[in-house]
């Protein structure tokens, strides 16, 4: 509530009559109410606004007063009569104060100004002298001994040497200044963050957080702002406790994928329910300077009332709104440039290059992978050394093979560079224009991102449009009508593969004794030096540009809320939202040409370089009508908040796909300049889904000591069938705030806060992929061939469905602990959590092949979550130099841990099922080794008498010569189970051979860390964040890792990548003896083991941000309010546990073989105008 004074304050002092009355006569009939009750009434009658101390003024004392058109001085003078306080009328307000008891003759004016942190005049500032710990005597006009600050922040005060002027306005920490005889004393006030973090947003409603007896995290504006993001996702990562937040690659346009609390479901992903502004909506279309306000809801009492779609939590964001007062128009600008986050010097010299893929292919199965002679491995050696290309020694020659001249590549070229770029120049802009009066306010914002991508020769390009509005009026004293809506725009360009999707084959056959272009300019496609193609030919793609996607999507969302106030602290809200998506999104292959001999140009063949164009068109329409009333009141002492309500929730979507081949020009994409007699398809689909909903909660406190909370949600979903579609989902919390007893009063200065608070509820989870999944549906497909000269259309029926499953439900149990010291400048948060999923919906029991399918879904599994929160901060400020210096540091910590406990799979049988009762998901089995083999004779003894045939297929059976067989440097399987053969037993949890559970693949033990301070206009803050335990083992393609262990003719080795391998000379090494393919299919790397298994634990220095706001004397000159201007980066700094320098170890945690668009430093550079 904090706020919300804070604003009408603002709106008081703002308010401004044309004509100045400073007598003006009232009348008021009041029989036994309060002092504050009566300055209501007169400020009602007058328009003019208060300012006082409340400690000076006793706000609960009794009055009656019968007055018809008397004077506003006797009206003032009864109201206080009783009470020793003064009264002055300032224009358009009333100030009230201590009457002075003494004289003090040495007393002098004192004038200044007081600015908040971003140097912004502070309206309304309480400033009161003080002495030798009491109000002492200070002549201020009519005999007042404070005063407020006016519209530009300046206040003239009485005061004498060695009195304290205290500085007081809600939201901001007190100062005092002590007075010398200094007569000018300017002071910036630091908002009290505890202050603004005090009422919190929540299902419908607000409420203090003190109050609150579910488990929510609250993230104010200011934390996110200065992150150079280009989506609220990115800039909440790591921010709060056990919110999960990853990204499947560092592609500009790449989705947020979020967990609140780890894994929920194995029927779906465990996605939380994002509502923006009370509508469902993404992270990623908003921009994260018109955000207010988060919360994230994580346990059933908080989101129960959310209901269906809340059964792992909810992130509501309240965006900004506009504030009473003269327009104000902000301008943010960045520009930002990136670089890698991990290594990027790659082996470049052709002639290692060539020797090392013939040893690693030579090793599998005793072929080379080149056709270079001795004579042409002369030539590369020649040039070895050759950092660029040297004249006298060209790259690329014209060589007789075959008796044709053709060209012959003798290079050191670097693929990777040519290929890469990792600049990624990006510009950010957003304007702001914000005001109103106390009747109507607006909000108005615009931002415009744009961001280049990683491919060099033709660049992808992502751009994103945001527009927002919002006006809010008072139609009637008793009703406000608001109207937000929300514009977002994306496009994104990339050259070759669909979506960009390149990284993949770029790691195929790009060898640096390769070049990508002849002599003449020409295209590399087939060469004679090895029989595949580099890159697969993906790199001519992304250099001509005319192989391409274009994905563009809109969203245009827009409400109409209204409030009605009815009684006494009942309201009625009624909402109507609407929101509407389009995607359009083409695909476009384009012939390409090459060449393999001077003058001659071949086209490129395969099925990448089709000559064909797709595209695909998706529209949704979602409607939303919610209405709801409120009431809040307090009787004596006893709080009660209550909601009831409805909900209705409609979406429908339309797709269509289709395909045209054989276009007649590579610039012009039009389906008109397609093949209309071959190869052309047509698809598409539309669905449906609704939810009703009505819900309810009722809370009550006394005295803010005492709190409890009921929760009720009734939903009904279409994806069910009628009789398994409702569902009724309750909840139940209570707190105790200890330090609000009246024994706890004696310590409550040191042990400020301490607070009980326990949850527990259910709620329901319908996060099925199918809409209609109760039912079998019917789709027309088309033959390739023709039956009577038309092609043969035919329907194909889904698999049978159980048709009775039904919600799964998800059962929370939490307990809180919050704990304040020191005036709440030390706090702790803290909190247990066990989350029950029951009936998840999984496979049922096998049936017989006759079946001809396969078995319907049933709720046939439960599972359970127990993890904790901590959450422990620290703030405070002290004067430097005469000025503040406010800092403030926070550290939070978040685990959990998932089991199965049931599952219908009693021989915990792996070919069954992955899953088993017991399991703890993420496990990862695997094999144990000993080590390397230092000599032949250990490893052919070892190879004697224990059987490896089930592991090592490559060494055994496909290597030839001196590979075959196990020798000196190849890893020492152990055979646990002691049967004389390494294998996995009878591939069930209780008998898996030699394989034991190795690690898990779920992160473990978040945490992040904030460090923040400000002083005399400059701040800086740095945010860390990271993960304590998280395991993966390298996939087969992952050939940073692996190099020639996963494919021989791996485009980007590492350089130092033989350092690690082993060899005679190198028998401490940790990659084991040379064998190609080693880590694909089922050969002997591939088999999971803990030599190879990686820790991805990492600590990040995710976010570092310097600021300097210059002096209001200074732009004030200029106009502007304000004027800041920062540096800030991303990503700048990583320490991990992941055995390589060139893999990012947030790259393989969603993607184990780490060939995916790179994630990148961000260094940028900004600018904040407020005028």
């Amino acid at each position: 509530m904090i706020k919300h004074y804070r604003t009408l304050l603002l709106v008081f002092a703002l308010f401004c009559n044309t004509v100045v009355i400073q007598a003006q006569n009232v009348s008021l009939k009041l029989n036994n109410v309060t002092v504050k009750e009566a300055i209501e009434a007169v400020k009602k009658q007058t328009g003019k606004s208060f300012f006082f101390n409340v400690n000076d003024v006793d706000l609960n004392h009794r009055v009656n007063i019968d007055l018809k058109d008397a004077p506003l001085g006797k009206a003032l003078s009864q109201i206080l009569q009783g009470q020793d306080i003064d009264y002055e009328v300032k224009d358009n307000h009333i100030v009230l104060s201590k009457r002075n008891s003494t004289k003090n003759n040495q007393t002098f004016t004192v004038v200044g100004q007081v600015t908040d942190e971003k140097g912004m005049p502070l309206i309304g500032v309480n400033i009161t002298a003080k002495g030798h710990g009491n109000t002492v005597t200070v002549a201020v006009k009519n005999s007042t001994d404070g005063t407020v600050t006016d519209i530009d922040g300046n206040y003239s005060i009485k005061a004498a040497p060695g009195i304290a002027l205290v500085f007081s306005y809600i939201g901001y920490l007190q100062e005092s200044v002590k007075v010398n005889k200094q007569k000018t004393v300017n002071v910036q006030m630091t908002e009290d963050t505890k202050a603004l973090n005090e009422v919190v947003v929540i299902g419908y409603g607000t409420q203090k957080k003190a109050n609150l007896t579910g488990a929510v995290d609250a993230i104010s504006s200011k934390e996110i702002e200065d992150r150079p993001v280009s989506n609220l996702g990115r800039a909440l990562q790591g921010a709060v406790p056990n919110l999960n937040i990853t990204y499947g690659s560092g592609k500009p346009n790449e989705g947020t994928n979020i967990n609140i609390r780890g894994f929920g479901s194995i029927n779906q992903d465990a996605k939380p329910l994002v509502l923006i502004d009370g509508v469902e909506g993404n992270l990623d279309n908003i921009n994260p300077r018109d955000v207010e306000s988060i919360s994230v809801l994580k346990d059933a009492s908080s989101a129960a009332i959310y209901g269906a779609r809340a059964s792992f939590g909810v992130i509501l964001v309240t965006t900004k709104k506009g504030k009473d007062g003269t327009a104000k128009v902000s301008y943010n600008g960045r520009f930002s440039f990136s670089s890698s986050t991990v290594k990027t010097n790659f082996l470049t010299t052709g002639y290692d290059a060539a020797r090392l893929v013939d040893e690693y292919l030579m090793s599998y199965n005793g072929t080379r992978y080149t056709k270079y002679t001795e004579e042409d491995f002369a030539e590369l050696e020649a040039r070895r050394y050759d950092k660029t290309e040297n004249p006298e020694r060209p790259w690329t020659v014209i060589k007789n093979v075959g008796g044709v001249d053709q060209y012959m590549h003798y290079a050191n070229f670097d693929w990777y560079d040519y290929l890469i770029s990792n600049s990624r120049p990006t510009w950010d802009n957003n304007l702001s224009i914000s005001g109103g009066t106390q009747k109507l306010n607006y909000f108005v914002s615009a931002n415009y991102h744009t961001e280049d991508g990683i491919y060099k020769q033709n660049t992808d390009r992502f751009e994103t449009a945001n527009i927002r509005a919002r006006i809010s009026g008072d139609i009637k004293d008793w009703f406000n009508l608001t109207v937000p809506s929300h514009l977002y725009h994306s496009r994104y360009e990339a050259p070759g593969l669909e979506n960009g999707n390149n990284i993949a084959n770029y790691t195929f056959h790009a060898m640096p004794f390769l070049m990508p272009y002849n002599p003449d300019g020409t295209h590399v496609f087939s060469t004679p030096i090895i029989a595949q193609q580099p890159t697969d030919g993906v790199h001519i793609m992304t250099a001509d540009g005319n192989t391409f996607t274009d994905d563009k999507f809109k969203r245009l969302t827009t409400s109409v809320n209204a409030t009605f106030k009815l009684y006494k602290g009942l309201t009625l809200h009624a909402n109507y939202s609407f929101r509407y998506d389009t995607r359009d999104k083409v695909v476009r292959t384009a012939p390409a040409e090459y060449s393999t001999e001077p003058g001659v140009v071949i086209p490129v063949t395969g099925d990448l370089f089709k000559n064909k164009l797709r595209q695909r068109s998706n529209s949704e329409y979602y409607h939303m009508v919610d209405a709801y009333l409120s009431y809040d009141n307090t009787f004596n002492d006893h709080h009660i908040r209550a909601v009831a309500g409805f909900n209705y929730e409609q979406d429908y979507q339309k797709n269509l796909y289709s395909t045209m081949m054989d276009i007649q020009s590579n610039e012009l994409n039009d389906f008109n300049l397609g093949n209309h007699t071959e190869g052309v398809s047509l698809e598409g689909g539309q669905y449906e889904w609704a939810l009703e909903s009505f819900f309810g909660r009722v809370g009550y406190d006394w005295k803010g000591r005492y709190l409890a909370e009921v929760n009720l949600r009734w939903d009904a979903s279409s994806r069910f069938r009628r009789d398994k579609r409702a569902a009724v989902f309750p909840s139940v919390s209570a707190g105790w705030r200890v330090s609000e007893e009246p024994f706890f009063a004696p310590i409550r200065n040191t042990f400020s806060n301490f607070k009980i608070r326990g949850s527990f509820g259910s709620l329901g989870n319908q996060a099925i992929s199918s809409p209609y999944p109760y039912i079998q549906t019917l789709d027309l497909l088309q033959q390739n061939y023709l039956v009577n000269g038309e092609f043969l259309t035919y329907a194909s029926v889904s698999a049978p469905t159980a048709g009775n499953f039904t919600w799964e439900t998800v059962v929370h149990g939490n307990l809180g602990l919050d704990l304040g010291f020191f005036n709440n400048r030390l706090t702790f948060a803290g909190d247990l959590y066990i989350r029950d999923t029951k009936d998840m919906l999984v496979p049922g029991k096998t049936l017989p092949g006759v079946y001809g399918a396969a078995s319907p879904k049933e709720n046939a599994a439960d599972l359970r979550t127990k993890g904790y929160e901590l959450t422990v901060s620290w703030n405070d400020k002290f004067n430097l130099a005469g000025k503040p210096f406010t800092y403030g540091v926070s550290l939070a910590l978040g685990d959990n841990i998932s089991k199965i406990t049931k599952y219908d799979n009693p021989t915990k049988d792996f070919n069954v099922s992955q899953y088993y009762e017991g399991m703890t998901i993420g496990e990862i089995w695997g094999y144990q080794i000993d080590g390397l083999f230092q000599t032949d004779e250990e490893a052919a003894a070892y190879q004697a008498e224990i059987d490896h045939s089930f592991i090592a297929k490559n060494i055994l059976q496909t290597a030839t010569g001196k590979y075959k067989g196990l020798k000196a440097g190849d890893p020492k399987f152990v055979d646990l189970d002691g049967n004389g053969r390494i294998d996995d037993g009878e591939k069930t949890a209780d008998n898996r051979g030699d394989m034991v559970i190795i690690g898990n693949k779920e992160p473990r033990y978040l945490y992040n860390a904030n460090i923040g301070l400000s002083w005399n206009g400059i701040d800086i803050s740095a945010f860390f964040q990271g993960v304590g335990r998280q395991h993966r083992y390298p996939d087969g393609n992952n050939m940073m890792f692996w190099g020639g262990f996963a494919r021989p003719y791996s485009s980007f080795v590492p350089a130092n990548f033989l350092d690690n391998v082993w060899s005679e000379e190198n028998p401490d090494a940790y990659l084991p003896k040379i064998r190609g393919y080693a880590a694909q299919g089922n050969r002997s790397l591939a088999h999971k083991n803990d030599r190879y298994l990686q820790n991805i634990a990492y600590c990040r220095l995710k976010n570092l941000t310097v600021g300097y706001t210059l002096p209001t004397e200074w732009t004030s000159k200029i106009k502007l309010d304000r004027l800041r201007v920062y540096f800030s980066g991303d990503n700048l700094f990583t320490w991990t546990k992941l055995k390589s320098d060139y893999i990012d170890p947030e790259q393989i945690t969603v993607n184990s073989d780490a060939r995916t668009y790179p994630f990148s430093k961000v260094f940028s550079f900004g600018l904040d105008i407020t005028f």
